[in-house]
């Protein structure tokens, strides 16, 4: 059911039996796997004393599509970067204005959830309570958008930061947070020019539901091998299972998400999001500075969960991330409160593979999946 910002609800498990004040975990889905791929957490919901929410993203299944003037945003795709300055520069000021569109939508969408669904806010105390977002890989650029951009959103009947606990960036690839590639084999097949576009996504799919055995450094981080043991998650869905997980249109050329990542890629919105998610706005005297109208969430954790069987691009990232946060350390800007958290055994695909342990990863710092 579409949310009046566009966004639906897919699934709702409810408010744990029995509790007045729980914790509520609202996932953001990634590219063509839509909220269904988390649906192995709605049975472990009631007895974890948690609620979760699955929502879908425009144009995947029960959202409102985008109307032309939102598509016409999304800049054409080409396999060689413009040179025109002019072209550069409104092909990123119409991505950022894209993204910030999606950030307003979920904003909105989180207050019609606390409103319509009677949410509990934060409780003092040690009590679990508050909503945890979630952004799983593309998702991921969803919350980033929303953290750059909050602090112009107005509070309007709900101040969202009397319920906003953590913000989960679960296992986005490192392009997605805007981190450079390395100069040594930086393989995604997703950006591979030598395929055709067709072929991008077969390569990418295998790739991508894949488990890869690392090492601790950049030169043993494994790129294309995959592990054979245990198989891609892939191999493990039925039919069935990828019929009610999987909407394919977004992500085909000309789709929708497929220029979104393009575009990003090409114009690196990807890196602008997350300085502004990441990077507070400078405050006097301990106070945040004057912003337009509302709330930054200065105090609100941003916790990355990567799996350390997932692609090469997340222990990449999270060596990346924490480069980035020791040199803010040092050179003492304001950064947002950040934790890194490593799913042991884990692939792009822990919430299938492993639901039980991923939930807690959502609620807690705990790496405890095994293989």
């Amino acid at each position: 059911m579409a949310t009046p910002s566009g966004l639906s609800v897919l699934s709702d498990s409810g408010a744990p039996k029995g509790c007045t004040n729980y914790q509520t975990i609202v996932v953001i889905h990634g590219y063509v796997w839509h909220g269904g791929i988390f649906s192995k957490l709605l049975p472990l919901a009631d007895r974890q004393g948690v609620r979760v929410i699955l929502l879908n993203r425009r144009e995947y299944p029960g959202s409102t599509p985008y109307t032309a003037e939102e598509r016409a945003l999304l800049p054409s795709v080409t396999d060689k970067p413009p040179t025109d300055d002019t072209v550069i520069r409104s092909a990123t000021e119409m991505l950022e204005t894209f993204m910030q569109q999606r950030a307003r939508e979920l904003y909105e969408c989180l207050q019609t959830l606390v409103m319509d669904r009677s949410i509990p806010p934060i409780r003092s105390g040690t009590e679990p309570s508050g909503i945890i977002l979630v952004g799983w890989s593309l998702g991921a650029m969803w919350m980033t958008a929303l953290l750059s951009h909050v602090a112009h959103f107005p509070v309007d009947k709900v101040n969202l930061r009397d319920y906003m606990r953590r913000i989960v960036l679960f296992d986005p690839p490192a392009c997605l947070l805007g981190y450079p590639y390395p100069e040594q084999d930086p393989y995604n097949p997703f950006y591979d020019t030598s395929l055709t576009y067709e072929e991008r996504g077969r390569f990418f799919t295998n790739w991508i539901t894949s488990y890869f055995s690392h090492g601790d450094t950049l030169e043993t981080f494994e790129r294309r091998r995959a592990s054979q043991v245990p198989p891609p998650t892939l191999a493990s869905m039925s039919a069935e299972d990828f019929q009610s997980t999987v909407h394919v249109p977004p992500g085909v050329p000309g789709g929708s998400d497929w220029m979104l990542l393009h575009g990003c890629f090409m114009f690196d919105i990807f890196s602008k999001l997350r300085l502004g998610a990441f990077f507070l706005s400078p405050g006097q005297n301990g106070e945040a500075a004057t912003r337009p109208i509302g709330d930054e969430w200065r105090d609100v954790e941003v916790h990355y969960i990567w799996g350390d069987h997932s692609i090469w691009e997340a222990p990449y990232c999270a060596m990346m991330m924490r480069q980035e946060i020791d040199m803010a350390e040092k050179e003492e800007p304001q950064l947002r409160p950040i934790t890194i958290q490593r799913l042991k055994g884990a692939n792009h695909f822990a919430q299938w593979d492993y639901p039980t342990e991923t939930l807690e990863a959502f609620l807690t710092n705990k790496s405890n999946v095994q293989t």
